[in-house]
């Protein structure tokens, strides 16, 4: 948190300077550590302003406050750039939410065409699986078929590039199908 504190007409002293650092504290638990702030502090008359700058990554934010007391003008000020800061950062957290609902929306969406394609397929008597996508040796074939439950395996041969099959025979063997 960074602050620059200027007076127009008044000397800043050590107590307005505390008295603003901790009424800006709140800001690093609302917007991050990441902030700039640029307190101006104005005495006319019997009018004592209050005009505070909020710069962070997210947002660019001001608040003024006008008193005839200088604390008070300041707590203005602050409370109307909290109001300011709470309203955008619940905006974007908003905007976010909808996003990921959009998006969970459009998951569920395709997950409910696919299971009406896997259905109509069932239908028709067809059961559709995914093969391995990544090339293998006729070795590490023959272990995925031991580890399946099923009688072959379909893979891309790394040497030849040719998409194979190995399926077990009755008599116990393997065999192979180059296609």
């Amino acid at each position: 948190m960074n602050v620059v504190i200027t007076g127009r007409h008044i000397e800043i002293t050590p107590a307005i300077q505390n008295y603003v650092l901790k009424r800006l504290r709140k800001f690093t638990r609302i917007l991050g550590e990441e902030i700039t702030f640029h307190v101006i502090v104005d005495v006319e008359k019997q009018r004592h302003t209050a005009e505070i700058l909020l710069k962070s990554k997210l947002l660019d934010l001001t608040g003024k406050g006008e008193t005839a007391d200088m604390y008070s003008s300041i707590i203005r000020a602050v409370e109307k750039l909290e109001r300011q800061a709470l309203k955008q950062k619940s905006k974007i957290i908003e905007t976010k939410r909808q996003r990921a609902k959009a998006q969970s929306v459009a998951v569920k969406t395709g997950e409910r065409e696919e299971a009406a394609r896997t259905a109509a397929r069932r239908r028709n008597g067809i059961q559709e699986e995914e093969a391995h996508k990544k090339p293998m040796a006729v070795e590490e074939a023959v272990l995925e078929l031991g580890h399946s439950e099923y009688p072959f395996v379909v893979f891309r041969n790394a040497e030849s590039g040719a998409v194979n099959v190995l399926y077990r025979r009755k008599d116990g063997s393997l065999g192979l199908i180059h296609a």
